[in-house]
């Protein structure tokens, strides 16, 4: 199927540059693995809370709905992106796993796991990182008694009540992992090479997201004529 301008997958990375893709008069096709295309979000843990507002996490194109200054939570994101993609003129191929891609000097040729190829001239891969996990080799893990889980399989605290766990790492999902964790397990310990540096969302009483955005995005002072 050689019809298409781009081929991209169907997370909401894949979503939002589909959209500016259709918006410069070109046609791509939306390749998702699953059965919609909303990316991981229906797999992540149960009360899973965006780290941004509402105003700040929406796709181009289209408002994040309710209370601006509210943080949405899982469900909501994947109603959300759900919608999106029907506002999208463009194909959207649901159930598409991409095993090879390939390129022959003119075209990226993308075959899937049904057997039917894609070929367009252009390829975003947009693939996320929930796809295939990474949990590493760690030594004494073959005889470790305990549970070892990647965080893409946690979904609520209550297999872990009155136990102790380990959360490796400081990120965003580990820190809200392991503080919810710490609600029903007996000790819960954050694994980390160096101390935690929190970033306070609301740093002088502003969102840390729009003080990134002004820092970014506030115009350079051009220097006094005569000076270097």
């Amino acid at each position: 199927m050689s019809d298409y301008d781009a081929l991209v997958g169907g997370g909401q990375s894949g979503l939002a540059a589909a959209h500016h893709l259709r918006a410069r008069g070109l046609s791509p096709a939306i390749l998702k693995a699953g059965d919609e295309p909303v990316g991981s979000w229906p797999h992540n843990y149960d009360s899973l809370t965006l780290f941004s507002p509402a105003k700040d996490s929406a796709l181009p194109g289209m408002p994040f709905p309710g209370a601006p200054d509210r943080y949405p939570r899982r469900d909501e994101v994947v109603d959300y992106l759900r919608r999106y993609a029907k506002t999208i003129d463009t194909d959207i191929h649901v159930n598409h796993r991409v095993l090879t891609v390939d390129h022959d000097g003119r075209a990226f040729t993308a075959q899937t796991d049904t057997g039917t190829a894609f070929t367009a001239p252009r390829l975003i891969a947009a693939t996320g990182g929930f796809g295939s996990p990474h949990l590493p080799d760690l030594a004494g893990r073959g005889t470790f008694t305990g549970k070892v889980q990647h965080a893409s399989d946690y979904r609520t605290p209550d297999d872990y009540a009155g136990q102790n766990v380990i959360v490796v790492r400081s990120g965003n999902s580990a820190v809200k992992i392991a503080a919810e964790l710490a609600e029903v397990a007996d000790e819960v310990v954050l694994a980390i090479r160096s101390p935690v540096k929190f970033v306070p969302q609301r740093p002088w009483g502003a969102r840390h997201a729009f003080l990134v955005h002004r820092h970014r995005h506030r115009p350079r002072r051009r220097p006094p004529s005569g000076t270097c």
